[in-house]
């Protein structure tokens, strides 16, 4: 009698609704945790984010790959049985109660799939310079071979201009702008009823100059010295061009006697960055694609996702890489969730109001 009595306790635990909601809030606030702590990214980015002490110590806690640790796993697992002794104390095969049944088990699937997903799936993340080619990827601590080589054939990066950036042309000794000129490249724009037009011809975020050969380029992606050359066409025709610099108001050719111009630089922020990559199988090129965020590539099982890039010079590209065997696991339960929600919701009471009326006659 002990022992039943000892199991029947154990039982209604297993099954109880209480475990269920400490479970529950237990997961959600270690998936909360790992919102805030960005997942399976380089360990240079932990270490420039939270140094080298930091770095260490969420390495050893689990917390850089949060989803993928045992402990992680381990509430999945005993919430999984909590969900099945619930499962089995409770529902009935009866008609009715067919539809709450089928939700149920969807999510024990799902769960199932997270679970293969964490335990044989594998996560990592590669840094790709241009014209370079990988074919493998560190996952736990293991050299993952892709079976294919993914090669960088170009980087593009793009930024959205503040509205409030303007090429601001003023007139003579005038406390005022006469015109506030957009910066993008390629803009031609008439400056108020003066005659002139001006068009935007380069843009550099960190200005530099080889004073031998007096070529100008970008020292960097930053914006040290931000700089746009400028083509300014006279009345007569006549075209010149110049260079404005943010920083440095002050230093700029004087054009014409009645006009001066002044770059009014604003903070640009990121607005795409794309990764043009080719797939390589036995030395044939079998996929070009553009890799952007929330447009990853998928090849034989692995999913490439962009995730960061060269922010000084932009001369490589950081991807995730993932492969995920529970996927196919995961999207079954969510289709047998849809089938045991319009099952309770729309076939049961249908039945149950024939039945009703069958009786009554």
């Amino acid at each position: 009698m002990n022992i039943m009595n000892k199991q029947n306790r154990v039982w209604k635990f297993l099954s109880s609704i209480k475990l269920a909601i400490s479970l529950l809030a237990i997961i959600a606030l270690l998936s909360l945790i790992g919102t805030f702590i960005p997942q399976n990214e380089d360990p240079s980015f932990y270490i420039s984010k939270y140094g080298d002490s930091g770095y260490r110590a969420l390495s050893n806690m689990g917390l850089t790959d949060l989803y993928s640790s045992w402990w992680f796993s381990l509430f999945l697992v005993l919430f999984s049985i909590n969900l099945t002794a619930c499962l089995l104390s409770r529902f009935s095969l009866k008609s009715r109660s067919m539809g709450t049944l089928i939700s149920h088990i969807s999510i024990l699937v799902i769960l199932t799939g997270a679970l293969i997903g964490m335990l044989f799936g594998q996560k990592g993340y590669v840094r790709i310079a241009e014209g370079e080619e990988i074919n493998s990827f560190i996952s736990r601590d293991k050299e993952i071979n892709l079976g294919f080589s993914l090669r960088l054939d170009d980087f593009i990066y793009s930024e959205n201009i503040d509205p409030k950036e303007r090429l601001l042309v003023y007139s003579g000794k005038g406390q005022e702008p006469i015109a506030g000129i957009p910066t993008e490249v390629g803009t031609e724009s008439e400056i108020a009823n003066t005659g002139y037009k001006v068009k935007i011809l380069r843009y550099l975020p960190d200005f530099a100059m080889d004073m031998s050969t007096k070529e100008v380029a970008s020292r960097s992606a930053k914006a040290n010295n931000p700089a746009i050359e400028v083509e300014l066409k006279g009345k007569d025709g006549t075209r010149q061009t110049f260079w404005t610099f943010a920083r440095f108001p002050d230093i700029h050719q004087k054009i014409t006697g009645d006009l001066d111009f002044v770059y009014q630089w604003a903070n640009r922020q990121p607005k795409d960055f794309i990764s043009k990559v080719t797939v390589i199988k036995d030395g044939k090129e079998m996929l070009s694609q553009d890799i952007r965020v929330n447009f990853p590539l998928t090849f034989a099982g692995y999913t490439f996702f962009q995730s960061s890039y060269d922010d000084e010079h932009l001369n490589w590209t950081g991807l995730k890489v993932v492969k995920d065997p529970g996927v196919g696991v995961v999207y079954l339960g969510f289709g047998l969730l849809i089938l045991g929600l319009c099952i309770r919701f729309y076939i049961s009471p249908f039945m149950g109001g024939t039945t009703k009326v069958k009786e009554e006659k």
